[in-house]
């Protein structure tokens, strides 16, 4: 199984904000901020941390929370050594809500 430190996790959200055009662009029935925890979670997929596929949940603030959730679970089990990603999820959320003026909440 895979690892993951503070430091990728970092660079994953940095990626993640880079990539906002394209990343929002394809949201369809998701908030922006679901998105971007969607992206995140993909992200953490496609480098072997994640072992089931989450199922799709449109519902705004239900999608915010199922992919939080999920991507703070994937660093519950591959983060080394343990750090808290919290912090660096809402960052990326708030860079978002500051972007778009909070207009989706």
């Amino acid at each position: 199984m895979s690892t993951l430190s503070s430091e990728q996790f970092q660079e994953i959200c940095a990626t993640v904000w880079h990539d906002r055009r394209r990343v929002l662009a394809g949201r369809g029935f998701l908030t922006g901020e679901a998105a971007l925890m969607r992206a995140i979670y993909w992200r953490l997929n496609k480098k072997g941390l994640v072992k089931n596929s989450a199922p799709e949940n449109y519902s705004s603030m239900e999608s915010i929370v199922t992919y939080e959730t999920v991507v703070l679970c994937v660093l519950e089990l591959n983060g080394i050594p343990r750090f808290d990603g919290k912090p660096i999820l809402k960052k990326l959320r708030e860079l978002y809500r500051k972007e778009c003026g909070d207009k989706e909440n």
